[in-house]
């Protein structure tokens, strides 16, 4: 397998790993449904750190082209070449330009969920956000954390009506930009929790102006916090 070629300078060492991934996958080198070399092997065959490489597979799996089975290994899930100019543009985003876009499609989301919510919906809404509870009170890492947060939005999007959403915000989140954040501050996740605890309310209570509201501040606390 040849190495790698020289990084551009605009991305990050694990966004070009996850392109060349990627391109393996769309030439048909490792078809839906094969298991990829072994780590050690695309280490070595690439030149890159285990940290990197991880990264780079972590990012596919967020965004379901590649499939971790615990004591297996890593498997092809989709080759769906139509998907891949989209996801380049979403890795290769600038943080503003990321955090702009899940703003609008958030705020959407949360105004329509707060519309259509019913008691069974809240009830699961709910019990998403204790998943998120219990993920913060173990870790402040962003990408151990990311799942959880993911499935907290799918579940707001299940309630919108929305499918869609759930699979932009999931390609969004997994993006891999040139000025990630990697652990989240004390304070930050305290304040997370309680407004995505308020945000629940809102949306159960089928408060639609109120949702974005609470919306709006869990977006400035955001984006204050990776400043």
């Amino acid at each position: 397998m040849a190495g790698l070629s020289r990084i551009a300078q605009n991305i990050t060492l694990a966004q070009q790993v996850a392109d060349e991934l990627r391109a393996r996958i769309a030439s048909g080198e490792w078809p839906v449904g094969t298991k990829i070399p072994s780590e050690p092997e695309l280490v070595k065959a690439l030149g890159v750190s285990r940290s990197t490489l991880r990264e780079a597979v972590r990012s596919l799996a967020q965004v379901r082209m590649l499939e971790t089975r615990r004591g297996d290994g890593t498997y092809v899930r989709s080759d769906n070449t139509l998907e891949f100019p989209l996801l380049d543009r979403i890795a290769h985003a600038q943080v503003r330009e990321v955090l702009e876009i899940r703003a609008m499609l958030e705020e959407y989301t949360v105004r329509v969920a707060a519309q259509r919510c019913t008691p069974a919906d809240a009830e699961i809404l709910r019990a998403l956000l204790t998943g998120i509870e219990g993920a913060a009170a173990q870790t402040n890492s962003f990408s151990e954390l990311l799942p959880a947060g993911i499935a907290f939005y799918e579940g707001l999007s299940a309630v919108a009506g929305n499918q869609l959403l759930a699979d932009l915000y999931r390609h969004l989140s997994a993006a891999q930009t040139d000025e990630p954040f990697t652990h989240f501050g004390d304070e930050y996740l305290a304040r997370w929790k309680s407004l995505l605890a308020e945000l629940v309310d809102a949306i159960a209570a089928n408060r639609p102006a109120r949702a974005e509201e609470v919306m709006r501040l869990l977006q400035i606390a955001a984006v204050n916090e990776v400043r």
